[in-house]
């Protein structure tokens, strides 16, 4: 027979027929078990695969941009959502050295008896040409150490109050959490969405004036909104500006009058400066930080792992849905204060290095 004769040309056509749907089905079985294969590793933390190595190298090309616009936002949004998140304690331990060495939240955070003594200056840290010293009366509103314990705190939830909690069924998670941080005496109205515990809650002297008419009158309406967070902390910035002063200290009064179980508190004004030159020196040049990027910074110091929610400064869902600036209403921030976009990509790129989680949607 001639050496040119395929061998094909030996097989039944329907033997032929029969051989290439086997081939067939062989390579598709050979491909589904492999992707099953894959599909199972994923599923363990412990080694990785191809999509894992192609996220990392995504992520990697993270940077930050001048603008963040709502466009940058939901493409790493989606990367975020497509990548599992995976928490690095080498990540979080360079964060709380750096701050801990510029800032010391565990010290400084807080006004005290100890970092605050009798006849010494606060330099108010958003008006640096004011000055109070520190008299008796002041000094018996502090408390005498920093109320956070050595021991960090095994979980923290920080919430914001974005719109993106609406109907996000996050209550019972955050919850779980062994300290809640809240800002800006937010709504309690919607405890399946944002829970109700409650560890930290800040006010904003601003506040203070627009629901309370800064307490010169009745300061019955301030206690009862305050007792509805059970017992907690507040935490004021009364010597950020010398206009915060007063009302802080109303505020403090209010409830020690009222036999409350809550206690004021004052945000050390130091604290705030070097936080805020820390940023200015890692090139965030803003006015000024918010309230909820200032706490974030402390959790970074005081815990040991933290989820974001409620941190969402735009008016669409991810999702594509339409938005409330607050989940309990939809009043505007002022936006020549605060950058909240760019802080948001601050979280991105925390998020991705696994130093913290933020969680947007549903829980």
């Amino acid at each position: 027979m001639p050496n040119s004769i395929s061998r094909e040309e030996y097989v039944k056509p329907g033997l032929l027929k029969t051989y290439k749907l086997w081939v067939m089905l062989l390579a598709i079985a050979v491909i589904s078990l492999a992707s099953m294969y894959f599909l199972a590793l994923n599923d363990r933390p412990d080694i990785k695969v191809p999509e894992a190595e192609v996220c990392q190298e995504l992520l990697s090309n993270i940077t930050q941009p001048q603008m963040v616009n709502e466009d940058w936002s939901l493409t790493h949004v989606k990367l975020m959502q497509s990548c599992r998140w995976k928490f690095s304690a080498t990540a979080l331990a360079q964060y709380r050295e750096k701050l801990g060495s510029c800032c010391n939240a565990s010290a400084w955070l807080v006004a005290t008896r100890d970092n605050t003594p009798l006849g010494s200056e606060l330099v108010y840290d958003g008006q640096l040409s004011k000055r109070l010293t520190v008299q008796r009366n002041l000094l018996e509103m502090l408390p005498e150490k920093s109320p956070f314990p050595d021991p960090l705190y095994k979980t923290c939830a920080v919430v914001g109050n974005g719109g993106i909690l609406r109907n996000s069924s996050c209550g019972s998670e955050i919850d779980r959490h062994q300290f809640v941080i809240r800002f800006n005496l937010p709504s309690v109205d919607f405890p399946e969405d944002v829970g109700r515990k409650s560890s930290i809650v800040t006010v904003n002297p601003s506040i203070l004036h627009h629901r309370f008419n800064g307490l010169n009158r009745q300061r019955l309406p301030f206690v009862k909104a305050a007792a509805s967070y059970g017992k907690t902390w507040f935490l004021l910035p009364a010597f950020s500006y010398s206009s915060n002063t007063e009302p802080s200290y109303r505020a403090f009064y209010a409830l020690q009058g009222s036999a409350s179980q809550s206690h004021v508190i004052f945000f050390h004004p130091r604290y705030l400066s070097a936080l805020s030159k820390y940023w200015h020196d890692h090139g965030f040049h803003v006015r000024r930080l918010s309230s909820g990027f200032m706490l974030v910074n402390a959790a970074l110091e005081l815990c040991e792992r933290i989820t974001l929610y409620g941190f969402w400064p735009f008016s669409m869902h991810p999702d594509g849905h339409s938005l409330p600036h607050h989940y309990y209403d939809n009043v505007l921030p002022n936006s020549r204060a605060h950058i909240m976009p760019k802080e948001f990509s601050y979280y991105v790129d925390m998020h991705f290095r696994g130093v913290l989680q933020l969680h947007l949607g549903q829980c």
